[in-house]
């Protein structure tokens, strides 16, 4: 499962279309001249494979074009991507149109839209490329975090640039850019194979795994803790429980479940009979209490009667005195014996007439007033007796009540004071409470403990699931893996090398998955890219490599796209403007042998793969040979280019 290209196209501002054909499982060359759009054709497949930036170069191409789009040979089918190109001065467009048929005929410019968008791109590519779930875990102490390969990841592979097909410092596509490197490092492991298709889901269980572990790890070291740092403590409250006699048996225990059972018995045990006695002989005490407090009510209740009846008695005299002052004054006037027949209109002084107005009561009402009064002060003189009786009395019981008072108190104070014993079995039972309760708290504080053994081979049983995962995940493994995969891509590195005649192939050339590059290993000390002169020895690396990666790739079913694409691959050896008419390169020659050697390899390992995958070549070169005309699928000269004369640009 993968997916080669069959087409690329572009969409006029006119609602003309411009399209490459292109034939999977063969090499598909397009040839011709400088400045015919060759080098673009890499950065607008990259972006219709999801780039989030449009590297596609300035000029004809972003002022004629209106949309890009790529066809795709997948397994279902047929693929269908297209991306609007930026308006100027943006990096890139988000609308993305995705289609998928058996046999998908070109849509026109007027129903391309946005159907879906990069991130769903991405994750559509991938599954058509084949990608199933992975994860690469960076190893412990470093701060990457966990990588995804992905369809951006697999592309890496599948493309060679003009500048860096012939670059003798990086050999994979982006390379030079940040961060790259090390993703390439990270996922090269995954689409080699060197990892199980299964390896997120193990990776994935050998976490759960470890978090279990580590649960059932506290969960012991808790266990263990209690059985052993608590033993000191079970034992501290076992020692005072027996201090207050509490335990009929709790001599010295050795071990924490021991001490934890005797705790128990204390706890279930019932107070000893001693207690009863405090029942019985605090009765009298708490019965002299509650006297006390009913012989404190008596006392404030007759106070209160008491104030009362003196408080009736002050207002009593004060009435006596007051009236008998009265009766008094109206007898020493005289006026009562009504001598010489007074009149009642004349004043009984100086016999003056009165006006009506100013008539006196008549003597007879002023007897009558005289006799009320004489007869209310008799009746108080007659009751003064009884309320100083009253007063008496309640005085008399308010001293008896104290004294009762007094007597209760020398009574408690006589038990407070003579009751020692009492007093110290209070004091125990206080302890023995005191010491119940720490020991039910401490009980109900414990955890329930299962047995240590079952825990034990439950652990014991994950650790060898997690050893034997962590043999299968393990760094070294994969690493082993990977070098027996690169010692498999030594054997036809080395024999192309030698077919290439590239300086040092008598040495085996293999390619170094941690420094990413082509090494020949010489005996005297292993010879890297970078310190390879010339350029054809750097463009034969690259080839080399690519073309051992895409044939291990398709022989081994590994979910990278099945393509390579290579940009001027012949600039090592002839210049750009070089043409197969007339030149030396048609006449022959070494660069034109080394050259030819190139492109007939490739042809050769596509006719082994049995078309399992596709090489796309720009270039110069032009081979006047039938073995390199069938492989031509576009030939820009004479005016033919890759963006057609006349196609109007953008509409401002």
């Amino acid at each position: 499962m993968s997916f080669q290209v069959l087409e690329i196209v572009l969409y006029g501002h006119n609602g003309e279309t411009r399209s490459v054909r292109l034939r999977p499982g063969r090499l598909n060359i397009i040839t011709g001249s400088s400045k015919t759009g060759k080098t673009a054709l890499i950065s607008i497949m990259d972006y219709c494979l999801g780039a989030t930036e449009c590297a596609i170069p300035e000029g004809v191409i972003r002022e004629s074009v209106a949309w890009v789009a790529l066809r795709l040979d997948v397994e279902d089918g047929q693929a269908l991507v297209a991306r609007r190109l930026p308006k100027p001065g943006a990096q890139g467009a988000t609308a993305v149109y995705y289609d998928i048929g058996v046999n998908l005929a070109l849509p026109a410019l007027n129903d391309l839209g946005q159907t879906t968008n990069l991130e769903a791109l991405e994750s559509l590519l991938g599954t058509h490329a084949g990608i199933s779930m992975n994860i690469h875990e960076p190893p412990a102490g470093q701060t990457r975090r966990a990588l995804i390969a992905g369809i951006r990841h697999a592309l890496f592979y599948c493309f060679q640039q003009q500048t860096e097909v012939i670059n003798n410092h990086y050999l994979f596509h982006k390379q030079s850019e940040e961060f790259v490197p090390s993703a390439i490092r990270d996922t090269l492991p995954y689409f080699l194979g060197a990892v199980d298709e299964d390896h997120a889901h193990k990776l994935r269980e050998l976490r759960e795994k470890r978090r279990a572990l580590r649960a059932l790890e506290r969960k012991l070291a808790e266990f263990e803790a209690i059985r052993g740092r608590g033993l000191s403590k079970a034992q501290a409250l076992l020692s005072e429980a027996t201090d207050v006699g509490l335990g009929r048996s709790l001599e010295a225990v050795e071990s924490w479940d021991a001490a934890v059972e005797a705790l128990r018995a204390v706890s279930r045990d019932a107070l000893p009979d001693e207690e009863e006695e405090i029942v019985v002989e605090g009765d009298e005490f708490e019965r002299l209490q509650g006297e006390r407090r009913r012989l404190s009510d008596d006392v404030i209740r007759l106070r209160d009667q008491l104030r009362a009846a003196e408080a009736l008695a002050e207002d009593r005299d004060g009435f006596s005195e007051e009236g008998g002052a009265q009766l008094l004054r109206l007898r020493s006037i005289d006026l009562l014996d009504n001598k010489g027949g007074s009149d009642d209109h004349f004043c009984p002084l100086c016999r003056s007439p009165l006006r009506e107005a100013d008539l006196p009561p008549t003597i007879h009402e002023i007897q009558r007033s005289m006799a009320d009064l004489d007869s209310q002060m008799r009746g108080i003189e007659e009751r003064s007796p009884m309320m100083q009786g009253v007063i008496d009395s309640l005085s008399s019981r308010v001293g008896d009540l104290q004294n009762q008072l007094r007597e209760n108190r020398e009574a408690l104070d006589a038990i407070q004071a003579s009751n020692a014993r009492l007093q110290a079995i209070e004091d125990r039972r206080a302890r023995r409470s005191h010491v119940l309760g720490r020991v039910g708290l401490y009980l109900e504080s414990l955890p329930e403990l299962e047995d240590s053994s079952s825990l034990r081979r439950e652990m014991d049983v994950l650790k060898d699931e997690i050893l034997v995962l962590e043999k299968e995940l393990s760094p070294e493994l994969v690493e082993s893996r990977v070098d027996s995969i690169m010692s498999i891509l030594s054997r036809d590195m080395s024999r192309w090398a030698q077919e290439f005649r590239l300086e040092h192939s008598g040495h085996p050339f293999r390619l170094d998955p941690k420094r990413l590059t082509v090494v020949a290993d010489s005996t005297s000390a292993p010879i890297p890219m970078d310190r390879m002169g010339s350029g054809a020895n750097w463009v034969g690396c690259h080839i080399i490599a690519h073309l051992a990666l895409h044939k291990w790739f398709a022989g081994q079913a590994r979910p990278v796209p099945r393509f390579l694409f290579i940009d001027q691959p012949s600039q090592a050896y002839f210049p750009e403007d070089s043409d197969w008419q007339g030149d030396s390169f048609a006449q022959g020659g070494e660069d034109r042998e080394a050259v030819a050697r190139i492109y007939k390899l490739a042809i050769s390992e596509l006719d082994a793969s049995d078309g399992e995958f596709q090489i796309i070549v720009t270039d110069h070169a032009n081979f006047n040979e039938p073995w390199f005309q069938n492989c031509i699928v576009e030939r820009w000269r004479e005016g033919q280019k890759l963006v057609p004369d006349g196609w109007p640009t953008r509409q401002r």
